[in-house]
């Protein structure tokens, strides 16, 4: 089986708004406040311009000839171009595909395409950054500027990360506090979670360490009777970061998920996965062998999420759920996560959804993508 037909069979092929069911049209979160996973670095090329959906709205990113990646709002304020269909980079300056005015790359428009006098007109630019090898963008419902940073990984001598992605009826929060709900682990996966360090909540930040032991029924696809240690650091509601050692064979992997709204109820999940043998000497052979080693790994992460795919599609959100000891820390995970809610209530809301474009949903009246005019 090829691993385009495992990952369709396994988790669906990508469904548009209108095959969802009426439950999973009705938005179970506003969206939140934070950095979100748009596109790969090598997605944005020097001279490339690309379009993403975030929060039911297209981003344009792109990157100048000297190297800065940039995103703005898709339409040019001259006659309302998108600028993420014909637009072209010259140079530092966003072209627009329509009359050819071009915008620096702080989004002012400085020259037109026949040579007048360019008008004040200006992008609205949105904050950006590269890490890990990916690009987030900054949304904020009342459009303030970012208060928090994502840590890049420590240097380390890793191959190039291996990347998937893929679209699935969830909400970020949701995702991210699977983390904490120790108590799907057995049913669900098969497995056990030894909490080795128990989840700290620090601003924007939160950490936790277990370890995985193979429970009684089938063993997950990369539990071994080695029990690895899992050390998770998640920042906001976007950005999942992972070390996962385990000392047969000698085995570290670094795995960074990216849970995106791209619309009231959907999101496109990013992983990017690399690995190292750390009983190896660090010679080119070695290294080769674990750059070869990512795919099959990335295989057995999407394997083991992957059960929980069906249950996340067709869930709902309780504000008040009614748990049980061995739950895991749920409710404090939740007030934590409510920091990253602007919009007054942040709670669940909003009415089935009829379409996934600006206005479409929780969170589209007035939100903004932390834009700066």
């Amino acid at each position: 089986m090829t691993w385009s037909s495992w990952t369709s069979r396994r988790s669906g092929r990508r469904r548009g708004p209108s095959e969802l069911s009426t439950a999973q049209r009705t938005p179970r979160l506003p969206y939140p406040d934070g950095w979100f996973a748009l596109a790969a670095t090598t997605e944005v090329r020097p001279g490339g311009v690309v379009t993403r959906r975030l929060m039911g709205e297209d981003v344009v990113l792109y990157r100048t000839r000297s190297g800065r990646v940039r995103a703005v709002r898709p339409f040019c304020p001259h006659l309302g171009a998108h600028l993420g269909y014909g637009g072209t980079v010259r140079g530092e300056n966003l072209v627009c595909p329509f009359h050819h005015f071009q915008f620096d790359p702080e989004g002012s428009c400085v020259r037109t395409g026949y040579g007048t006098a360019a008008p004040k007109a200006r992008l609205s630019t949105l904050e950006c950054r590269e890490v890990d090898g990916l690009v987030f963008v900054w949304w904020h419902a009342l459009g303030a500027a970012p208060t928090w940073e994502i840590e890049p990984a420590p240097p380390a001598d890793f191959p190039r990360p291996y990347r998937t992605r893929r679209t699935l009826v969830e909400h970020p929060q949701d995702v991210v506090e699977n983390i904490v709900d120790f108590g799907h682990f057995s049913p669900v996966h098969g497995t056990t979670a030894e909490v080795v360090e128990e989840p700290r909540f620090d601003g924007a930040r939160m950490e936790t360490t277990f370890r995985i032991h193979a429970g009684a029924g089938r063993r997950s696809a990369l539990v071994s009777s080695t029990a690895p240690l899992v050390r998770t650091v998640v920042e906001g509601l976007g950005a999942i970061y992972s070390e996962v050692e385990s000392e047969r064979p000698g085995l570290r992997m670094r795995v960074r998920l990216c849970p995106t709204p791209i619309d009231p109820v959907r999101v496109e999940m990013r992983m990017s996965t690399t690995a190292r043998f750390t009983t190896a000497r660090g010679g080119r052979a070695d290294r080769a062998l674990a750059a070869l080693a990512l795919r099959p790994l990335a295989w057995a992460a999407w394997h083991d999420m992957g059960d929980d795919f069906p249950i996340w599609e067709h869930k709902t959100y309780l504000e008040r759920p009614r748990l049980a000891a061995g739950d895991g820390p749920i409710m404090k995970y939740r007030r934590w996560a409510r920091q990253f809610y602007s919009v007054p209530g942040g709670g669940p809301g909003g009415a089935p959804m009829d379409g996934v474009g600006p206005g479409a949903g929780a969170g589209a009246d007035g939100a903004r993508l932390g834009v700066t005019e």
